[in-house]
């Protein structure tokens, strides 16, 4: 974040959050890693940041590891605005983003993951992560996770977070933590399935995360799905599958109609004095 510290230099903040906002990333700007960024607005004056936040590494699971930076300048006055969001997760930060007037592809076009994310050294890196909490060192695993979280960021208001937290930890078999996310789908289609939960596992040994979802027509139904995740395993019960694009059960195919045998009737009378 070093290079917007530089760019908000002489810039009078609009407001105490924004001051707030100013001087707390100019006191430790290496605390947040960039994950992406983009300008928007007449000669790039807003700016979209999505980050990880760096204390974040060795605490929880479950914290709200993602935040999203909306900078927006007024050359006029020579004014600047700041806020910022945390989320649990990429994704529903970049929703936030969006919200605020950000690019939808753009938020999603995230860095690469840096060659050696601890400053170990040339000699001393390691493969993968060494912790659950290094969200911000993995990238979506290819397939069902972009779709989904390609439909978070463009999901408007369709949604409402209920609750989130941890599912389990990654010190519980060294490989996987998982967080979840409780949601209320007000979409109109949504009708017999409007809780939703996603689950996010994030793996160390790759480097990556990925989500799952399903949909269940109360909200016990879906307390009672987190209630039997084995935290000491790390496993999950399968959850009511949705198409990953639009977020909605599949639709219930019907089995297929046979049609239906006559009885075999024995030949009346009239036939058997023809034969």
């Amino acid at each position: 974040m070093e290079s917007v510290v530089q760019a908000l230099r002489g810039w009078t903040p609009r407001d105490r959050q924004t001051a707030a906002a100013v001087e707390y990333l100019a006191y430790e700007p290496e605390l947040f890693e960039v994950v992406s960024s983009h300008h928007a607005g007449i000669d790039g004056t807003q700016q979209f940041i999505l980050a990880f936040d760096r204390l974040t590494i060795g605490g929880p699971p479950g914290l709200h590891r993602a935040v999203a930076f909306h900078v927006d300048l007024g050359p006029l006055d020579h004014t600047c605005r700041v806020r910022q969001h945390r989320a649990p997760a990429f994704a529903w930060a970049g929703h936030w983003l969006v919200g605020q007037g950000a690019d939808p592809r753009a938020v999603a076009d995230y860095l690469p993951v840096p060659a050696d994310p601890y400053n170990f050294g040339p000699h001393d890196q390691v493969e993968g992560l060494l912790f659950g909490t290094d969200y911000g060192f993995a990238r979506p695993a290819a397939g069902p996770t972009r779709l989904i979280e390609e439909r978070i960021r463009r999901s408007g208001d369709r949604y409402r977070i209920l609750r989130d937290g941890p599912a389990f930890d990654a010190c519980s078999n060294g490989e996987r933590e998982g967080n979840y996310v409780l949601l209320h789908d007000r979409s109109a289609r949504a009708v017999g399935r409007r809780f939703v939960i996603q689950l996010e596992t994030i793996r160390l040994t790759t480097a990556t995360y990925s989500i799952t979802e399903g949909g269940f027509p109360t909200l016990r139904q879906a307390r009672d799905w987190l209630t039997r995740i084995d935290r000491t395993t790390g496993t999950a019960p399968a959850l009511p599958a949705t198409d990953p694009v639009t977020g909605l059960a599949p639709p219930q195919v019907s089995a297929p109609v046979r049609p239906v045998r006559e009885p075999h009737l024995p030949p009346t009378a009239t036939a058997r004095r023809g034969r």
